[in-house]
């Protein structure tokens, strides 16, 4: 058994300057100067990701994907002796939420660093007999993890030699790697900085709050159309000083705000022509370009999350066959929860070994069950909206939940409607009422064809 630091984590002050106000329009104005080249989402600051959370659909993202990863019952132990299988879910199963947080926020992150808080307390376990019963066994000063204190990477120094980690520094206080671990997402070349979902769908959510910003701009200026004045050569005395025409209709055009209203004199050339005439001009509707812009952006980053590197270059998701589509993503959502389970052995492997001799009683597995089919086959019909869908609709109009139960297996009492732009019969009125006899009270009710309001036949139909 190996020594332990039993001091409890003491978190040091974290600097939130970055994402106050003045510099939240400092940044602003950063990504608007970025947006104008290409920009390497590696040399994107920490301040600006963690910006990225307040965007619906990155948050809608994050959740999706995470989601997976944070079931508790995915992942079970593995190990030849019950004892020990016991043992560990009687401590890992209390702070395996915090921990599986942290691990799909390296996914998002691409490095989360987390610090653990030792305990020495007395345990009792319930270990199975082969002929179905159980046996209660007390373990006394079990040593183990009670807490898990997630960092942020901005805060946290890592201390590595030959791609080992030795320690995590916060602050002035070290902390070793018995106690410290750090969630990395598919590293390059021995980096401690993963590869995020947050950098990759960098580019696209910078696009988007640009053409966002753009277009609260058009929408402003569509509201308030330019005018176009005719005045005719000559001046106007203007508080006491002479004034062009020109420049004189302009003041007073210029002044005109909300309802305003202004008066031109009611004089005509020889022609019979006004000498003063205004006109607005008429400007061609571009909302919807706003729009498509806003979307193509939008599952942009959707893709930047929830599209697997291997469908990375498959432009339509929905002609690619069902089997090839599930085994990809069936392997893709099986990295994550494997990439959850591998962490989660490390972790148990150092516990373990402050209890036992590992070169006698091996350390355990953690291990994470086949995804379920029915989430997989919610996510592959969402991916394949996604797809397929043109970009004339919003991402939160892509997804289809009557098809999407359908897909499930999970009965609709009615058929459901058809989208919005396909040919379509008369709608669907009012239901029939199946719980009584009020539906034949209304069927009798009706009025018969020929008929006025009152039963009385219809002139030029009287026998």
């Amino acid at each position: 058994m190996t020594d332990v630091d039993l001091a409890p984590f003491a978190r040091t002050s974290a600097v939130l300057a970055g994402l106050q106000p003045p510099h939240s329009h400092t940044l602003e104005a950063w990504v608007s100067r970025q947006v104008s080249h290409d920009t390497d989402p590696r040399q994107v600051p920490l301040a600006a990701l963690q910006s990225m959370g307040t965007h619906p659909i990155v948050y809608l993202a994050e959740r999706t994907i995470s989601g997976v990863m944070r079931r508790p019952d995915l992942y079970y132990v593995r190990h030849p002796d019950k004892r020990i299988v016991k043992e560990t879910e009687e401590w890992l199963w209390p702070i395996l939420p915090a921990v599986l947080s942290a691990a799909a926020r390296a996914y998002a992150y691409g490095s989360v660093p987390v610090i653990f808080n030792w305990g020495r307390e007395d345990l009792r376990i319930e270990v199975p007999r082969d002929d179905g019963s159980v046996r209660g066994r007390p373990l006394k000063g079990h040593t183990h993890y009670v807490s898990a204190h997630e960092v942020s990477p901005a805060e946290a120094t890592i201390v590595a030699r030959d791609d080992v980690l030795r320690a995590v520094r916060i602050g002035k206080r070290s902390y070793r790697a018995n106690r410290a671990h750090v969630f990395r997402w598919d590293p390059e070349f021995g980096s401690w900085i993963g590869q995020g979902a947050r950098r990759r769908a960098w580019r696209d959510y910078c696009k988007s709050l640009i053409v966002d910003l753009l277009q609260a701009q058009y929408l402003e200026r569509s509201v308030d159309s330019p005018r176009v004045a005719w005045a005719p050569g000559g001046t106007q005395k203007v508080n006491g000083a002479e004034v062009p025409n020109s420049r004189y209709v302009n003041q007073l055009l210029a002044t005109l705000r909300g309802s305003g209203s202004v008066t031109f004199p009611s004089t005509r050339d020889n022609n019979g022509n006004r000498r003063y005439e205004l006109d607005v001009l008429n400007l061609p509707d571009r909302k919807d370009v706003w729009h498509q812009a806003l979307n193509r952006h939008d599952g942009g980053i959707l893709k930047a999350y929830l599209v697997p590197p291997s469908l990375a270059g498959v432009e339509d998701l929905a002609a690619a066959g069902a089997r090839v589509l599930d085994g990809m993503l069936r392997e893709f959502i099986q990295d994550l929860a494997q990439f959850a389970s591998d962490n989660l052995t490390e972790l148990v492997a150092i516990v373990h070994s402050a209890n036992h001799d590992p070169s006698r009683v091996p350390p355990p597995e953690i291990l994470a069950f086949e995804v379920p089919a029915a989430i997989r086959k919610l996510y592959l019909e969402v991916l394949r909206l996604v797809s397929a869908s043109g970009r004339e609709e919003a991402p939160a109009d892509w997804v289809d939940v009557p098809a999407l139960l359908d897909q499930l297996g999970v009965p609709l009492r009615t058929a459901p409607l058809q989208r919005e732009g396909k040919a379509r019969g008369a709608g669907p009125g009012r239901p029939r009422d199946m719980t009584g006899e009020r539906q034949e009270r209304r069927e009798s009710a009706r009025t018969p064809a020929g008929e006025d309001a009152t039963g009385a036949e219809e002139e030029g139909e009287a026998a």
